[in-house]
């Protein structure tokens, strides 16, 4: 039992370390290569020779250094993709507010224009009087409307920052539940599938913005080989537009629906009385979630056995 946990865990562990150190290996042989495109080859011969040349301790702790240095490169670009994808979502230092002001205004007029739209195809539809090409115009802006948030306030400077923005506050227009404020408690209820498959989403998103890291990071060695810039541009964006918003979306999605099948678990997880109508469970999930958030000596509203 014992050697195949051990034999579990380590191809866990070698799992893990190919995923974050295989991105480094790659930014550091192109490194190589513009290097050697700039300086010759010569240099390569040259520290391979030297290398042959040491005792074996030395050409160990050489390749134990390389290991180090590829694994520690991963490991920083890990941990600084949380800020970056915080940042491609649009949460900004304050003197940038007016550049966010300025990208918010910008999406919420396109935004006006696809509701303005979309609420002039909708007769057609209920009236079955659409062609083909309308019908899918409508099937297009009703689902990009869904990855909008649609009040003002909830909106962001970049699409990601949508994207996700509108999948957050979606239960609150939808059940009156703050889903940011009750994540922790919701979390805790949620089954052990439902919990996997957020995480597998969620480090799906995390991967493909460590990518974007990773193009911008390598734009350094355009030093050496300044056509590398005609590359990398082009490609950055093409991560972030085919790469980072479809894990947005598919994470969006499965975030709602967890909140839609579990939420609730949440009423009876904290005993309080689960709504009867949707109507009345706006008031209800306006209720808990001020009382998760800060506690109430209300006497009108009765605990559920």
């Amino acid at each position: 039992m014992l050697g195949k946990f051990w034999e579990s865990l380590g191809s866990k562990l070698g799992e893990k370390w190919l995923a974050v150190a295989l991105p480094a290996l790659l930014f550091w042989v192109l490194g190589g290569i513009a290097y050697s495109h700039s300086h010759g080859t010569s240099w390569i011969t040259d520290r391979s020779g030297w290398l042959r040349g040491q005792p074996v301790v030395v050409q160990v702790l050489a390749l134990a250094a390389g290991f180090v240095v590829i694994g520690a490169s991963g490991q920083i670009v890990e941990r600084v993709t949380f800020p970056v994808l915080r940042g491609l979502q649009g949460y900004w230092w304050p003197w940038l507010d007016p550049l966010r002001r300025l990208l918010t205004d910008r999406r919420a007029g396109r935004l006006r224009s696809l509701e303005q739209r979309y609420a002039d195809l909708a007769p057609l539809i209920e009236n079955r009087a659409a062609d083909t090409e309308q019908e899918r115009e409508y099937q297009r802006l009703d689902a990009e409307l869904r990855r909008n948030p649609p009040r003002a306030a909830q909106h962001m400077p970049t699409r990601l920052g949508m994207c996700l923005r509108a999948a957050e506050s979606e239960a609150r227009d939808k059940y009156g539940l703050d889903v940011v404020k009750c994540w922790p408690h919701l979390w805790a209820v949620l089954p052990e599938q439902s919990r996997s498959d957020l995480a597998v989403a969620h480090t799906g998103l995390r991967r493909s913005a460590e990518c974007v890291v990773w193009t911008v990071l390598a734009l350094a060695w355009a030093y050496w080989m300044p056509w590398l810039l005609a590359v990398l541009l082009p490609l950055t964006w093409i991560v972030h537009r085919f790469w980072v918003i479809p894990h947005a979306v598919a994470y969006g999605d499965l975030f709602r629906a967890s909140v839609d099948l579990h939420r609730r678990a949440l009423y009876t997880s904290l005993s309080w009385p689960l709504p009867q109508t949707p109507a009345a469970e706006r008031k209800s999930g306006e209720e808990l979630t001020e009382y998760l958030w800060r506690g109430s000596d209300r006497s009108d509203v009765q605990f559920s056995p």
